[in-house]
């Protein structure tokens, strides 16, 4: 038998991980997973979840995922208890994709080493590296439902359906995210802007770390995400895509003074993205819920670039959705919202990258 640990010698890695010592592989963020070629008879992979993984009920919470087999899923469901085995009987000579459907924050999903009779080899790179960095948005939030009136639960949450993921398959891209449900540049999501702003829920702390999660990885390491330092040389995007400030606007909305706070670390944030990426172009988008924000987004990037100096910075705003097409969990995008989203967003790249 043979024993393939997940790293990029036998896989594609497609989200940041960490292994802990006994060589289990940890996600954390949306889309996070590998990629290979399996040839042999019957496939094994086991999956270990966090302490979110043995309670009760939990399907707001437990980690989702999905396989794939030459494209097609074959296997998708929840850790609903800390370890599970996904099984493909029969002679396999394909592409083999397991991916994180639901988001960092909520729970992480390890892989342990892969125990098998065939032999796996990794999948090439595209030629197109992206990375997304956003909120539910970006995460797929709520897409799984038509109800607006129906909350969140990570069983209706899939990052595949997104406009982010559905934006690299168009243009035959590697994708990777960084996106976290109701967090923001100054402030998270707020019901009202009369409420303190939710500075707990900030993204741009997190942004050089694995991740952030309330959930430790398990009891004996006690490693969180948030805890455990990125390394940008293992992943170089070639374009890197920043949709935030949704949740930002709840905050804002109807205040001068929080929108120019919003511009004034918005630019630092950019200057915090480029300098880990010194060689990606970065374009920043607005619009998919709503554009209130998007002028300030705007002013924010020339701030960069006058500060910065660096040219290879864009802007683009979406059609903001309005019901036609549907609404998900929360009154979040619907598939075919994401559907335009990402058609839209893959025509400026397109233009930007030639």
């Amino acid at each position: 038998m043979n024993r393939y640990i997940i790293n990029e010698n036998y896989m594609k890695l497609t989200g940041r991980g960490m292994y802990d010592e006994d060589g289990i592989y940890w996600c954390s963020l949306s889309g996070s997973g590998f990629e290979c070629h399996y040839k042999g008879n019957g496939l094994n992979i086991k999956l270990v979840g966090d302490k979110s993984a043995e309670i009760p009920d939990n399907d707001l919470n437990w980690a989702r995922y999905a396989m794939y087999v030459d494209g097609e899923r074959k296997i998708e469901g929840q850790l609903d208890s800390i370890t599970k085995t996904l099984t493909l009987e029969g002679e396999i000579d394909a592409d083999i994709k397991l991916i994180k459907l639901s988001e960092c924050a909520m729970s992480n999903l390890g892989i342990y080493p892969i125990i098998c009779d065939g032999v796996i080899t990794p999948i090439p790179d595209k030629k197109l590296k992206l990375e997304i960095i956003g909120d539910s948005i970006t995460c797929g939030y709520g897409v799984d439902v038509n109800d607006p009136n129906i909350g969140f639960k990570t069983a209706t949450e899939d990052f595949t359906k997104a406009y982010s993921y559905k934006t690299a398959q168009l243009l035959d891209a590697d994708v990777r995210a960084f996106s976290i449900s109701g967090w923001g540049i100054i402030s998270g999501y707020v019901d009202s802007p009369d409420k303190p702003p939710l500075t707990d829920q900030l993204l741009p702390p997190y942004y050089t770390k694995l991740g952030f999660s309330h959930q430790k990885f398990d009891d004996r390491d006690g490693l969180e995400p948030q805890n455990i330092n990125w390394d940008f040389s293992r992943y170089v995007p070639d374009l890197i895509v920043v949709n935030l400030g949704t949740n930002d606007n709840s905050w804002c909305t109807g205040h001068e003074d929080r929108y120019a706070k919003y511009v004034e670390e918005y630019a630092k944030f950019l200057n915090t993205v480029q300098s880990c990426n010194p060689t990606s172009k970065i374009m920043c988008v607005m619009g998919i819920m709503l554009d209130e924000i998007a002028p300030y987004m705007e002013k924010a990037v020339e701030r960069f670039r006058e500060q910065s100096g660096f040219e290879q910075i864009y802007t683009m705003r979406f059609t903001p959705h309005d019901g036609s097409l549907g609404y998900g969990a929360d009154w979040h995008p619907s598939p075919a919202t994401h559907d335009r989203a990402a058609k839209a967003l893959a025509e400026k790249i397109r233009e930007i990258m030639n």
